[in-house]
C-alpha cells in the first residue's frame, strides 16, 4: 500500500487518481454515485454530509487488493475473522477500506472510519452516518440496471433511517439474498428491530 498522495489534498481527486492507478474505473464510478447520493441522504436526514460524503468515497477504497491478500492483512494485524469473512473474505474489504483510509488517505475522523468499517453489513448501534453510508451504497449498487429492493428502502426512507436499514436488511434475509450473514449485520438486523 505504498501509495502516493497529493500533498494538495483533495478528497475526490486523489481517490479518483487512486482507483485509475490500479484501473478501477467501474468501482470509481461507483465510489462517486455513492458518495453523491450519501449527500442527498445526509442532507434529507439532517447528517453531516461532509463526513458522509468522505466516508462513501472511501468505502470500496479496498477494491484494488485480491480477497486473499484481504485475509493476509486481517490475520497480521490479528483481527477477529468472522466465519462469514472466512468463507468469502472478500467481506472483509469494509474493515480493510477503513484501513486504507485510516493509513493512506490520513483519515481520523472515527465516524468517518466507522461508517466505512461496516458499510456492507451495518452494525450494532449504528450511527445516522453509518446508516446513510451504509443505505447510499445500496441505492447506488455496482451492478447493472435497478437494485431488487430499491423500492423497499425508498419506502423506508420515508420514516427513517433506521426504518430503510431495517426493512433492507428484512427483505434481504426473508428472501435469503445473502448467502452468509456476518454477525455484524445479524446483531444490526436484531438491533433494529427492537
Amino acid at each position: 500500500m505504498d501509495y502516493f498522495i497529493s500533498s494538495d489534498f483533495n478528497l475526490k481527486d486523489n481517490v479518483c487518481q487512486y482507483f485509475d492507478t490500479y484501473q478501477c474505473f467501474h468501482t470509481k464510478e461507483h465510489s462517486l454515485q455513492v458518495a453523491k447520493e450519501s449527500q442527498k441522504l445526509a442532507q434529507k436526514f439532517h447528517v453531516d454530509m461532509d463526513k458522509c460524503y468522505q466516508a462513501a468515497l472511501l468505502h470500496d477504497i479496498s477494491a484494488v487488493i485480491s480477497p486473499q491478500k484481504m485475509m493476509d492483512i486481517a490475520l497480521s494485524h490479528q483481527w477477529e475473522i468472522d466465519p462469514a469473512e472466512k468463507k468469502y473474505p472478500f467481506l472483509l474489504h469494509q474493515r480493510i477500506s477503513a484501513l486504507i483510509a485510516q493509513t493512506v488517505f490520513k483519515i481520523e475522523d472515527q465516524d468517518i472510519l466507522s461508517a466505512i468499517a461496516c458499510h456492507t453489513t451495518l452494525k450494532k448501534n449504528a450511527s445516522d452516518i453509518d446508516m446513510v453510508v451504509f443505505l447510499a451504497d445500496k441505492i447506488k449498487w455496482d451492478q447493472k440496471g435497478e437494485p431488487p429492493y430499491l423500492h423497499v428502502i425508498q419506502k423506508g426512507l420515508d420514516i427513517s433511517l433506521k426504518k430503510a436499514s431495517y426493512m433492507f436488511l428484512d427483505e434481504q434475509l426473508k428472501n435469503q439474498r445473502i448467502l452468509y450473514p456476518h454477525q455484524w449485520l445479524k446483531e444490526a438486523y436484531d438491533d433494529l428491530k427492537k
